[in-house]
């Protein structure tokens, strides 16, 4: 697979996996699970860079916020005490999307979300979850931190170029979030992925049309506007206005999977049945 492989480094620090990363002469990517990195598309790839010498795999919680290391499993998120709670329902579900357990095991939240694809559970779940990210970046020469939220659409994207992702951060506190997902099989990648969240009143819902890549991760804000709007009283029609509010919210993309139609009505079902699940509502009726 990889013909023009010429190099392997397993770098001690961050700022020396960055120099790597801006060196114009390097065809390099980060080596984090692999899970990416073995799926094709990297024939011209020519270093190969190991980022597991560095300590970017724990949890912590600092006040009102849980910190999540870039290199935090899927199966540790399944399995972490710290993320037991009912808020962090749509993260444990997304984790658990990835049928193949070897997967879980390898793959990592910042694998998940920097790498371009849009076949993917986990944007969606931490996006509802209002996670941001700490990015570290070379400036002038020098290592610079920024905290940034979780992008969304394809110019916030332009946010990762020439970053190595720290950490996610999660805010903490009540509340319950919820994934919804729909594939041809149980191993298959997803059709659509929605994940919704509640804290109070507050509502966030988040959609991965799995478009063409991974800047078509969206929130569904009219969708988020109008559950705002029931302030706990929620009318009889409220399914087909959500319904209504979220096919609005989203796009009708087309590919060989699905048709572009197929996929919108798709979504907008699992938006439904995400916010029913954190409003305490019946998915189907």
């Amino acid at each position: 697979m990889y013909l023009a492989l010429e190099r392997y480094s397993r770098p001690a620090s961050v700022e020396e996996c960055l120099r790597i990363l801006a060196d114009p002469r390097e065809r390099a990517a980060f080596l984090s699970g692999g899970t990416d990195l073995n799926a094709g598309g990297h024939e011209a790839l020519t270093h190969v860079v190991d980022l597991q010498a560095l300590p970017l795999g724990g949890v912590s919680v600092a006040g009102e916020v849980i910190a999540l290391g870039a290199r935090v499993t899927l199966g540790r998120v399944r399995r972490e005490p710290a993320l037991a709670g009912s808020l962090f329902g749509a993260l444990r579900e997304a984790a658990a999307a990835y049928a193949v357990v070897a997967v879980q095991n390898r793959s990592t939240l910042g694998g998940r979300v920097v790498v371009d694809r849009p076949d993917q559970d986990v944007p969606p779940a931490l996006l509802a979850l209002g996670a941001r990210l700490r990015l570290a970046k070379l400036d002038g020469g020098r290592v610079v931190e920024s905290v940034i939220d979780l992008p969304e659409g394809r110019e916030a994207r332009a946010a990762l170029d020439g970053a190595l992702v720290i950490e996610i951060q999660i805010p903490l506190g009540e509340g319950v979030s919820a994934l919804r997902r729909f594939g041809r099989t149980a191993v298959d990648v997803p059709l659509a992925t929605v994940a919704a969240a509640r804290r109070g009143d507050a509502v966030r819902v988040a959609a991965n049309q799995q478009g063409s890549g991974a800047g078509d991760l969206r929130r569904l804000r009219s969708l988020e506007a109008l559950a705002a709007s029931w302030s706990g009283a929620r009318p009889s029609s409220w399914r087909a206005d959500a319904r209504a509010a979220a096919l609005s919210d989203l796009a009708a993309y087309e590919d060989p999977w699905a048709t572009g139609g197929y996929r919108q009505d798709l979504s907008a079902t699992l938006a439904v049945r995400a916010l029913a699940a954190v409003i305490g509502e019946p998915e189907i009726v």
